[in-house]
């Protein structure tokens, strides 16, 4: 029988789900503002972006919306084979294999980092490259957020799964994970603003914002596992 998680180490993991939502945020802002308006976590987006072919630049956009979601979708199915053998949901996390997958989407961050600060992405193919590299961190933190998340059905990266558990709530009357639910929700324009705050006065430092959030979630992740085996 698994034992509950102690309350302190789920309110770690809450706190490191909202700073993945934050960092949703924040990357998308990103990549819309600064990667040739492509979405590196909102593939429905993306969809959407792909068939706009009216849109000026076309051909460039089609490459990046589709390179961004080949990206996230063989990174969403890497990340859930990696896990497989997590599949029970709890709000306690077993630090060992979700941290590694925040590590490897941090790794991929710091990359683009790389790729933004010596120019390499204002070259068509450096951006393309950028945009591939965000889109397959974002879906590392997408499996290991829902790793993480217990029954509260918070989604970091898609906010229309979260709202539609808000609202299933709502109408069964169920107080379950509502707050976390919401607050996930405010976090990604939240992100969103930051982003654009930072892309506007020092664009510079744009990818940095996600790569400090997703390290300090990573951290809440290993701070939740050490409180759980105390």
């Amino acid at each position: 029988m698994v034992m509950p998680p102690s309350e302190p180490a789920g309110r770690t993991v809450h706190v490191s789900l909202l700073l993945l939502s934050f960092g949703s945020g924040a990357a998308d802002a990103f990549a819309f503002l600064a990667l040739g308006g492509i979405f590196t976590a909102n593939m429905t987006g993306n969809l959407i972006l792909s068939g706009m072919f009216s849109r000026p630049e076309f051909l460039q956009t089609f490459i990046g919306s589709v390179t961004a979601i080949l990206a996230f979708a063989a990174f969403l199915y890497l990340g859930f084979r990696l896990t497989s053998a997590h599949r029970a949901p709890t709000n306690s996390p077993r630090a060992t294999t979700w941290t590694h997958l925040l590590i490897g989407s941090i790794v991929l961050q710091a990359i683009v980092v790389l790729v933004w600060v010596f120019g390499w992405a204002s070259a068509p193919n450096g951006q393309i490259l950028a945009v591939a590299l965000a889109s397959a961190a974002l879906a590392l933190q997408t499996v290991a957020a829902r790793r993480l998340s217990d029954r509260s059905g918070v989604t970091t990266t898609y906010v229309t799964g979260t709202l539609t558990s808000t609202m299933e709530s709502l109408a069964e009357r169920s107080s379950t994970g509502q707050v976390i639910r919401v607050v996930s929700i405010l976090m990604l324009p939240l992100g969103a603003v930051c982003e654009t705050v930072v892309i506007a006065s020092a664009k510079w430092a744009g990818p940095i914002l996600p790569l400090a959030v997703a390290l300090a979630a990573a951290a809440a992740v290993v701070i939740a596992g050490r409180v759980r085996s105390e």
